[in-house]
């Protein structure tokens, strides 16, 4: 991008802008977040069924 006036500005004119797009980020967290519950439940009940199967075993 080339912005003279820009006072971040080089010799040249060009500025440089982070290559981070907010909304991807943030849906990439929600994604990851919601991915890390549904696994977390998925082993919270696979641990209780086991433990039942233990206690019928009794």
């Amino acid at each position: 991008m080339i912005q003279p006036a820009y006072p971040d500005a080089d010799e040249s004119g060009y500025i440089t802008l982070p290559n981070v797009n907010i909304i991807t980020e943030m849906t990439n967290l929600i994604d990851a977040s919601r991915g890390w519950d549904a696994n977390n439940t998925a082993f919270t009940i696979s641990k209780v069924i086991a433990m039942k199967g233990l206690e019928i075993r009794k």
